[in-house]
């Protein structure tokens, strides 16, 4: 089975694409490396999946028409991600979420590949309710830009259901070893170590389903197999990819601070554009892929610092 991934150099991009070349896939990635985060972890990612079932081109998705057409599977992960994007940034979303995002799916109805995986998120979601997020919840209104063009995503795809099967999973806060910089996780380690100050938004009271990244490679594995049974009738599906059990931002940072055993500096800013929780309902999940997240807290945690001291 032939596979494109786009965002191959991203942290769940490289963690896929590892784990298929693993199984014996072929798998065709592209990224455009962009200075987001550290250009020089992405290139680190890409040094690791070195296999003669593995081939790199360095390209952007909105130029993906310029690839073959020999695939059975599409899966976009390329996007711009994070919610906290400067003033002057905010037309990457524009560009890689949504302009990008036609991009691929105009790829695959114009070279026949019928079968497409997307990257949606959890920021699809508001927090209006104190319910967990259910992928049947209605009249969705994202806080951040971001979520609006992951949302934006889902509704585009609906226009394309027939044409083509397309499942997009909507991710909930996926951390661990390689990961991305400039989620809480990853810069609060690297603040603590470095003794800089923390800014900690709305005193720790907001909460994220984290998701360690093993259990966010096997959702994407049931994914495919769901994907491509020719058994299942594919309408746009939407998947919930979690962990069903939210963790303070302040739980994390006494987490962190305990296992590094140093004191974190912290300033408090009160912020107004970003959920006040994720909680993913994976009932759906469960039942249809199989999904079933395993990793504690806990133990995630202890992964990724155990990576991150080799990394320094």
């Amino acid at each position: 089975m032939r596979i494109l991934i786009t965002g191959v150099a991203g942290f769940i991009g490289f963690h896929l694409t590892k784990k298929l070349l693993q199984k014996g896939y072929e798998i065709t990635g592209i990224d455009n490396i962009n200075d987001y985060y550290s250009q020089s972890l992405k290139i680190h990612r890409l040094t690791i999946l070195k296999s003669k079932n593995f081939f790199f081109k360095e390209l952007d998705i909105n130029q993906i028409k310029s690839m073959n057409n020999e695939f059975d599977l599409v899966i976009n992960l390329a996007a711009q991600a994070g919610v906290r994007l400067s003033e002057e940034k905010k037309s990457n979303y524009q560009y890689s979420n949504i302009d990008g995002f036609k991009k691929v799916i105009d790829y695959c109805i114009t070279n026949s590949i019928g079968k497409v995986i997307y990257a949606s998120s959890s920021s699809v979601y508001d927090d209006s309710s104190s319910q967990a997020f259910s992928e049947n919840t209605t009249n969705l209104k994202p806080k951040s830009l971001y979520g609006e063009t992951k949302l934006f995503n889902e509704n585009y795809a609906e226009e394309f259901k027939d044409k083509i099967d397309l499942l997009g999973l909507r991710f909930f806060s996926v951390y661990g070893p390689l990961g991305r910089p400039d989620m809480a996780y990853f810069s609060f380690t690297e603040s603590i170590k470095n003794q800089e100050m923390i800014t900690l938004h709305n005193s720790g009271s907001m909460a994220r389903d984290m998701t360690f990244i093993d259990d966010a490679i096997d959702g994407i594995i049931n994914s495919i197999n769901f994907i491509i049974n020719p058994n299942n009738e594919i309408k746009n599906e939407i998947f919930n990819i979690g962990n069903d059990s939210p963790i303070l931002t302040s739980k994390l940072l006494e987490t962190l601070e305990r296992k590094l055993k140093i004191t974190a500096q912290i300033q408090n800013i009160e912020v107004l554009n970003e959920s006040s929780y994720t909680h993913a309902n994976l009932d759906k999940s469960r039942k249809i892929l199989g999904y079933n997240p395993s990793v504690r807290f806990e133990d995630g945690i202890d992964d990724f610092l155990e990576w991150h001291k080799n990394y320094e």
